[in-house]
């Protein structure tokens, strides 16, 4: 047997011809054949019989839908039958009844109404036969339908072993079940109100008190009546009482007719949508369940709607008959419809409803129709009404095809969303400026380049739009895409474009992606992504709910990873290693063993997976939790520098957050005390937070501030220990007495317009961005001192003030010129990305810095008055530029490879810095003084010139000194991490300065060594620490030990500004010459009778007379000893004077007397004594 012979496929109408389509238009999916297309339902909308998501509904609904509602209807049919027969039996019953009646009338009125008696049986007779038509008529109808009702049990019986087979272009067999499944939904639809004929009782009625006149009276006297039983009644008369158990749990659509009268606990809980028509129960509060949530009231209701349960969210009105009041609807609907015909005022839309969906009504609007509180309007289609009555808190407007002419002020100036749904057919040229978001469905209007307005920034294409895209203007930055029918190419898409979003369904390749998209969105696609799928221009990648396909086509210029609740199951290898930020949005609900270790930014929003200690790789350093996030932080790893904070749900405690960070970021919306800051947080940055800080808000462990975009609260909460403030564009209006006067950094960056009046005087570091307030020569206060131009400041440089010495700029706007900078600068700082001329620095710059500046230099660029050049991290040119009257040279690590003709031969003083990396010999013969940092190039013997006298090692030098020339006599040692031996050092060294910082024992000092010179040293001196062999000892700046630690060998004693308090036995009695150097600072009681000598250079401690012992032989004034020589000053006791430079010259009671021998040296520039 054939296919076609197996299986009925042929059409109801015309069954001569094969269905081949089935149409949406008409109810319940109608099967149609060719005929049928050309005829009744042409213009239709048509679906494919091999549509597999439509034939997978249809074989659900028949299977859940169908076959218990069809056992339920032969029930139901043969209970019909049984009335219908009894009712037939009983209409015979009053027939036999009636001819006895006429019979025994007629008797006796023979012979005047034996006409009209022949007239009444025939009547009769008709009558009966009538009825009896209509009786077969009912039988071979209900038969009818329990075959097709049979054969629909009957085929789901077979159909349950042999499933439809969908690899079918054409399933004969699922033709079948289209058919059966369509007979069902009419059955459904209608049986309840099928127009059966009606059958037509007959009843004689007799006047037998006016039989005297029934002569006259005859064809009046005697009639027989039709008393009409329509089905409706004789079906009201089955009282088949539903149960909680008569509809399957499968039902999630219910239809109440006209005259139902049932309560309503049978409805099973899957029903969701409940239509109730004007049925007959009286409906109360608790009659509809719960589990309804939209409700829809159809023509002719007319009951009170207080039976609306607290559930019910969209509630669809027709025209109902009871008279709404604005007390009538309540409980939480949100969305409510008003469909076609609806005619009664709207002031009873409660205040909870923020969606209206309006058809073609008939009441017409005013505008104070609507309530303030609706947001989003529907216009359906058909409507036909002025748009004056929209109130200005609407902001979303959805236009399907309405018939009311839109002109450009049709829309109000509040609406900025713009919704054109299908088949909406006029210009757009009504759109206002104010819509920002526009989407598009399947309008019929032909779009061109003008149709948008070029205000439109995000503009969304749904499913089934299918023109070109040609029409989008370029002020669209946002693109998104549904399944659209239009078949992209590469230039479908204006450049323009920056961010595309591809939405469910989108099935199209993705080569027509411009170059310009760095942020593409990709919800549950249906194309297939492979490896070269997307561009690599796109930076921003974000995978949205749905999402499932393996993410093995990220490219690596993707740097910021979304992620949302998607399908597909991650894992360790499935984000490749180019990724760095990683966002994890509201719902993800997956371990997060799959980040990989190059993942240093983490954003957590609202997610479902619970977290633990090890959730999070050791590798992220940045962790930001956004809005929403709830739950515990105790799962952050110590490895967290950096922690961002937005609108938080947990509740924070004190010890909620780890002490081992930082920084800390309290971003827009936070709404929690600060009393959870732990006490590492050092650096803490605030945006428009909404909790209201008080001065104890913030611990006094943070010493740098941010005041971040939009930050608009007073500043009295800064504690005293901030000492870094940094304010982006702040709304908060700052006056003279607005910031503490406890810090010296202050830091004004992009944007922030405000006078600077408010700044205190302690702030000595400003650091300025691209500011939008204009300076003016007064707008610095002067106690600035270092003053910083970032990148992008634009603004004239004649508000510097004088006391500014040091000016750091980066690559400014502004062109500069020779008379920019003001001449009191002494300090400039060119940093990366500079480039103009140089012509611009003063003469009084003398120390110039330069980072990798993009300028190319020449050696004319630099003026001569520069003796200080310091070439930082990265500089990358030739260093043939260098003028000769640069002396000081300092290299930290910069690109540009060094040769030994690279530097000029006048460069004495060598500096090479922190990470210096190059091989050392290009150092000219001229540099004497040679200082190292922390560098990494690997020293040996061979490295350093022999032409190099004095080293200096800086702070955390940390090599062997095996490569030290015999050359160097002079040897300064800082803070280095290298350990010393006492075979460190070669012998050849003489002079040893051990300066600030130093922290290691002396036992490694050579004998050679008879010059040590001792700054502020960490190590603790003891007597044995210096070796007998030095001869002359120097305390510099600061030293802050006892002098017991001086051996006996030491003679000579050189002391600065010591902050060790000086006693009479603090200097051993074997030192000789004492010499007290510039700032030195104490009383003279604490020299010892064995020194005979006396250095005085510019001392601060004012001498009086008997400040200078008189056992001293020899004192010599020199290097700028700044005091008078009163009289007593010298004591008469000393034999030697020596003058030299002196501020004040000798008095002539200066002296006591003659026999005092002065000696006048070549730096006195005063007048002799005679």
């Amino acid at each position: 047997m054939s296919n076609n012979q197996k299986y009925d496929t042929k059409c109801f109408d015309h069954t001569y011809q094969d269905i081949i389509s089935i149409c949406s238009t008409c109810p319940n999916n109608t099967p149609v054949c060719i005929d049928c297309i050309n005829e009744n339902h042409n213009g239709h909308r048509l679906k494919k019989l091999n549509d597999i998501n439509l034939r997978n509904q249809i074989k659900q609904d028949f299977k859940n839908r169908s076959i218990f509602p069809l056992n339920k209807f032969l029930d139901f049919n043969k209970k019909l039958l049984n009335e219908s027969d009894n009712h037939l039996k009983q209409i015979q019953d009053n027939y036999k009844l009636n001819c006895v009646k006429a019979f025994n009338l007629f008797n006796e009125l023979k012979k005047i109404i034996n006409a009209k008696e022949n007239d009444i049986k025939l009547l009769l007779i008709t009558k009966l036969e009538e009825n009896t038509e209509i009786n077969k008529i009912i039988k071979t109808t209900i038969e009818k339908n329990n075959n097709i009702i049979k054969n629909a049990i009957k085929y789901n019986n077979d159909v349950n072993n042999n499933d439809i087979n969908y690899n079918d272009v054409i399933n004969n067999e699922f033709i079948e079940l289209l058919k059966h499944n369509h007979q069902f939904n009419n059955f459904f639809s209608n049986i309840i109100n099928k127009n059966f004929p009606e059958y037509k009782d007959t009843q004689l009625t007799i006047q037998e008190d006016n039989l005297d006149s029934i002569k006259g009276l005859t064809n009046s006297y005697l009639e027989v009546l039709d008393i009409p039983l329509d089905l409706k009644t004789l079906k009201n008369n089955i009282k088949y009482q539903l149960t909680s158990d008569s509809i399957p749990a499968t039902i999630t659509h219910l239809i109440l007719h006209d005259g139902f009268d049932q309560p309503l606990d049978f409805i099973p809980p899957t029903v969701q949508h409940l239509y109730l028509h004007n049925i007959k129960y009286q409906l109360t509060p608790d009659s509809i369940p719960a589990t309804v949530k939209h409700l829809y009231l159809l023509d002719g209701f007319d009951q009170p709607l207080n039976v609306i349960p607290h559930t019910v969210e969209y509630l669809h009105l027709d025209n109902i008959k009871y008279q709404l009041t604005p007390d009538s609807v309540t409980g939480a609907v949100k969305h409510l419809y008003l469909l076609d015909g609806f005619n009664q005022p709207l002031n009873f839309i409660p205040p909870t409803v923020k969606s209206l969906f309006l058809e073609n009504i008939k009441y017409q609007l005013t505008p104070d129709s609507i309530p303030a509180t609706v947001t989003d309007l529907f216009l359906q289609d058909g409507f036909d009404l002025p748009l004056d009555f929209i109130p200005p808190t609407v902001q979303h407007l959805y236009l399907s095809n309405i018939k009311f002419q839109l002109t450009p002020d049709s829309i109000p100036e509040t609406v900025t969303r713009v919704y054109l749904q299908n088949g909406f057919n006029q210009p757009l040229s009504f759109i206002p400026p104010t819509v920002q978001h526009l989407f598009l469905e399947n309008i019929k209007y032909q779009l061109t380049p003008d149709s948008i307005p070029a205000t439109v920034i995000h503009l969304y294409l749904q499913d089934g739009f299918d023109l070109p895209l040609n029409f989008i203007p370029l002020t669209v930055q946002c693109l998104y895409l549904d399944n659209i029918k239009y078949q992209l190419t590469p230039d479908s898409i204006p450049a323009t474009v920056t961010h595309l979003y591809l939405q469910d369904g989108f099935d199209k390749p993705l080569d027509f992606i411009p170059h310009t998209v760095q942020c593409l969105y990709l919800h549950n696609i249906k194309y297939q992504l492979t490896p070269d799928s997307i561009p690599a221009t796109v930076i921003h990648l974000y995978l949205l709910d749905g999402f499932n396909q393996t993410l093995n086509f990220i490219p690596p210029t993707v740097k910021y990873l979304h992620l949302q609740n998607f399908r597909y199951q991650l894992i360790p290898d499935s984000i490749p290693a180019t990724v760095k930020h990683l966002y994890l949005l509201d719902g993800f609900d997956k371990p997060l063993d799959f980040i990989p270790h190059t993942i240093q930014h983490l954003y957590l929003n609202n997610i479902k997976y619970q977290l633990t200690p090890d959730s999070i790789p050791a590798t992220v350093t940045h962790l930001s939790l956004l809005n929403g996030f709830n739950q515990p932080l105790n799962f952050i790893p110590p490895t967290i520098q950096c922690l961002y904070l937005n609108n938080i749900k947990y509740q924070l405690t004190p010890d909620s957050i780890p002490a081992t960070f930082i920084h800390l970021c309290l971003l827009d919306g936070f709404n929690q005390p600060l009393n959870f800051i732990p006490h590492t947080v050092k650096y803490l940055h605030l945006k428009n937070i909404n909790y209201k800080l008080t001065p104890e808000s913030i611990p006094a462990t943070v010493t740098h501030l941010y005041l971040r975009d939009g930050f608009n609260q007073p500043l009295n909460f800064i504690p005293p220990t901030v000492q870094n403030l940094c304010l982006d564009n702040i709304k908060y209006q700052l006056t003279p007495y607005s910031i503490p006067a406890t810090f010296a950094y202050l830091f004004l960056r992009d944007g922030f317009n405000q006078p600077l009046n408010f700044i205190p005087h302690t702030v000595q570091y400003l650091y300025l961005y691209n500011i939008k307030y204009q300076l003016t020569p007064d707008s610095i206060p002067a106690t600035v001192k270092y003053l910083y131009l970032f990148d992008g400041f634009h603004q004239p440089l004649n508000f510097i003030p004088p006391t500014v010495q040091c000016l750091h700029l980066d690559n400014i706007k502004y062109q500069l010129t020779p008379g920019s900078i003001p001449a009191t600068v002494t300090h400039l700082y060119l940093r990366d990305g500079f480039n103009q001329p140089l012509n611009f620095i003063p003469p009084t710059v003398q120390y110039l810095y330069l980072y990798n500046i993009k300028y190319q230099l020449k050696p004319d660029s630099i003026p001569e008055t520069v003796t200080y050049l310091h070439l930082l991290d990265d500089f990358n040119q030739p260093l043939n530029f260098i003028p000769p009257t640069i002396e000081n040279l300092y290299l930290q690590d910069i690109k540009y490879q060094i040769t030994p003709d690279s530097i000029p031969a006048t460069v004495t003083d060598l500096f090479l810095r922190d990470g210096f990396n190059q091989p050392l010999n290009f150092i000219p013969h001229t540099v004497e003084c040679l200082y190292l940092n922390n560098i990494k190039y690997q020293l040996t013997p061979d490295s350093i010139p022999e032409t190099v006298k004095r080293l200096y090692l800086q702070d955390n030098f940390d090599q062997p000194l095996n490569f030290i020339p015999h050359t160097v006599q002079c040897w300064y040692l800082h803070n280095i991490k290298y350990q010393l031996t006492p075979d460190s050092i070669p012998a050849t060294v003489i002079h040893l300065y051990l300066q600030d910082g130093f922290n290691q024992p002396l036992n490694f000092i050579p004998l050679t060594v008879q010059y040590l010179y001792l700054d502020n040293i960490k190590y603790q001196l003891k007597p044995d620490s210096i070796p007998a062999t030095v001869k002359s000892l120097s305390l510099l700046d600061g030293f802050n030990q006892p002098l017991n630690f001086i051996p006996p060998t030491v003679k000579s004693l050189y002391l600065d500004n010591i902050k060790y308090q000086l006693k009479p036995d603090s200097i051993p009695a074997t030192v000789t010459y004492l010499c007290l150097k510039d700032g030195f600072n104490q009383p003279l009681n604490f020299i010892p009778l064995t020194v005979k000598i006396l250095y005085l250079n510019n001392i601060k401690y004012q001498l009086k007379p008997g400040s200078i012992p008189n056992h001293l032989a020899t004192v010599k004034f020199d290097y700028g000893f700044s005091q008078r020589f009163t009289k007593g000053i010298i004591p008469d006791t000393i034999t030697s004077i020596y003058m030299g430079n002196v501020v004040y010259p000798l008095e002539h009671d200066s002296v006591s007397k003659t026999e005092q021998n002065i000696s006048y040296l070549a730096t006195y520039k005063h007048s002799k004594l005679k």
